[in-house]
């Protein structure tokens, strides 16, 4: 079964739309790692969108902002200011929608999280001493989570009783092989971040008022029984986004 894996969506509806139209043909079910609202200017529409589409929808700390389950005093200025306008978008039942989200799950064996496992909505892995902690907290072959909006991989490799690490970057359309049917070595165990969807982050992606008309969304191709991750990028316009979110002063 071919999945597509996104995470970190941010209502960015123009950016959904645009991977959900260019991956039509070759998944059969849709995962979110989680934040489906903040900083863009459709989080009625995303919430909506990913509810009719996916298999799978995580709750991320964007998620449980908007639903009154935590306060904003961690989040920057910009996220918060967004916050703030995206709450009284929200009608009860897409607050009750969010609030019921969970933080992390299983599919097909695979471990789900937003953040890092053990602390799925505010833990970030980035680094190899992240990896390192989430690999010893956790007890997983492979999982998949979002939250940096970085695409990456973490892989841990166990000989003689001591561990190795290769981490990297997720160029587009590069490949990771995680086994077949999951019955990959079970020394061996991965870490996997499609990146964002909405606003990536890495120096390449993130978005700017000169590239607006071809910008980046991130996101993965997984295949269930063959273990085959892929990372994918996508370019969209997206200038009404972004011309949307200054009148409304998200930008």
């Amino acid at each position: 079964m071919r999945v597509l894996v996104v995470s970190d969506i941010h209502a960015n509806l123009a950016a959904f739309d645009a991977v959900l139209r260019e991956t039509q043909g070759d998944r059969n079910a849709v995962l979110c790692l989680g934040d489906l609202v903040g900083y863009g200017p459709d989080p009625r529409e995303c919430i909506a969108r990913a509810a009719e589409v996916c298999a799978v929808v995580l709750g991320g700390n964007h998620d449980l902002a908007a639903a009154g389950a935590t306060d904003l005093s961690s989040f920057a200025d910009h996220a918060r200011i967004a916050m703030e306008w995206t709450r009284p978008q929200l009608t009860p039942t897409d607050i009750a929608y969010l609030a019921t989200l969970p933080l992390n799950t299983e599919y097909e064996g695979i471990l789900l999280s937003h953040g890092s496992p053990e602390n799925p909505i505010w833990g970030y892995i980035f680094s190899q001493d992240d990896a390192e902690f989430a690999f010893s907290q956790n007890d997983f072959s492979r999982c998949f989570f979002g939250h940096t909006h970085f695409p990456s991989f973490f892989i841990e490799t166990k000989r003689d009783g001591e561990s190795f690490y290769q981490i990297g970057y997720g160029e587009p359309d590069a490949v990771i092989e995680t086994g077949r049917d999951g019955k990959q070595r079970d020394l061996v165990r991965f870490l996997l971040n499609p990146g964002s969807i909405g606003f990536p982050r890495d120096q390449a992606d993130a978005h700017r008022v000169l590239r607006y008309h071809r910008a980046a969304a991130r996101y993965a191709l997984f295949d269930t029984e063959s273990g085959r991750w892929q990372f994918k990028r996508l370019e969209y316009d997206m200038r009404k986004t972004a011309k949307r979110m200054k009148q409304l002063g998200l930008w």
